[in-house]
């Protein structure tokens, strides 16, 4: 992998404001560069495998990231040289862009009916399958508007606001902590996911805080995800071994004082309305078909 391959992965590993499938769709051009580095079939092959897990371990939250990697794989396993391993990673990545493409497609057709006329939508973070969903809404000619919170510590709830605010829509924005003024004004609530099982969804931090007012409220709240964002029970977990630098939080705290950055965290299904998904609005005991699917590569276990 070259210095540009490497400056790529860095610029994935700490980017703390784009969303997972947005992440994805940058990572494959990353395997599409070292699919052309070398006419070396078992070198190629190995840097496949190396890039698969350090884009996994640079954010182990994000699924799609795990899932690309996954389908790459199998697919290099089943060449026997250097050509067919570029046209059957070359077809995997195609079809793997596809799917992202086609699922937030769909994601968003179905998200346009849970959007009332005139309604205050609030939305979480920042995901770009809920900005599809919102500005396919609004070309349909819905009206509507949408509130939104920072999301610290990244902000990138900022990086929303200005992305819808560029579209053309109504965006009210404020911190996190005034969520509960701005709540109780809105018809529903959406998120979007990193991650999928059958323990619930995880996200942003934030999320779980959202989803207790929501319930207390009766604001109908919806997690949208296509099924890329699905892993076995135990990958759930890795997002706990993400943890960011307590500067990110406080650069100058006092000298006792550790800063805690850990950025996801589970929500459990029965605390949302349903997970808007490219098959339909899923509920909690749908999913365990989709997990039971989930075929790990051995690299990753």
């Amino acid at each position: 992998m070259d210095v540009s391959q490497e400056l790529m992965m860095s610029e994935i590993a700490n980017d703390l404001t784009s969303g997972a499938a947005e992440l994805a769709l940058r990572s494959i051009n990353i395997f599409r560069n070292e699919l052309a580095a070398s006419e070396d079939f078992v070198l190629v092959r190995e840097s496949l495998q190396s890039i698969a897990q350090k884009l996994f371990k640079s954010q182990p939250a994000m699924a799609p990231l795990f899932n690309l990697g996954n389908v790459v794989l199998f697919a290099a396993d089943k060449a026997n040289n250097i050509e067919q391993l570029r046209t059957l990673v070359d077809e995997a990545l195609t079809g793997f862009e596809s799917r992202l493409c086609d699922s937030a497609a769909k994601i968003a057709d179905t998200a346009y009916e849970l959007i009332p006329p005139g309604a205050m939508v609030f939305a979480y973070s920042f995901s770009s399958t809920v900005v599809s969903a919102l500005l396919n809404a609004r070309s349909k000619k819905k009206f509507f508007r949408v509130v939104c919170t920072e999301s610290r510590p990244s902000e990138e709830g900022r990086k929303l606001a200005n992305m819808l605010d560029s579209a053309g829509l109504e965006v009210v924005h404020t911190f996190d902590s005034a969520m509960g003024l701005v709540l109780p004004t809105c018809s529903v609530a959406f998120m979007g996911v990193d991650c999928v099982a059958r323990p619930g969804i995880v996200n942003k931090v934030g999320s779980w805080l959202l989803a207790l007012a929501c319930r207390e409220l009766n604001i109908p709240l919806y997690a949208l995800a296509g099924t890329e964002k699905f892993v076995t029970d135990d990958l759930l977990f890795s997002f706990e071994d993400h943890e960011r630098p307590g500067s990110e939080v406080w650069s100058d705290p006092p000298a006792g004082t550790k800063v805690l950055n850990r950025q996801f965290e589970l929500i459990p299904f029965p605390w949302i309305s349903g997970l808007v998904t490219e098959q339909g609005i899923l509920k909690g005991e749908q999913i365990e078909a989709y997990v039971d699917e989930v075929e790990v590569h051995r690299v990753f276990e």
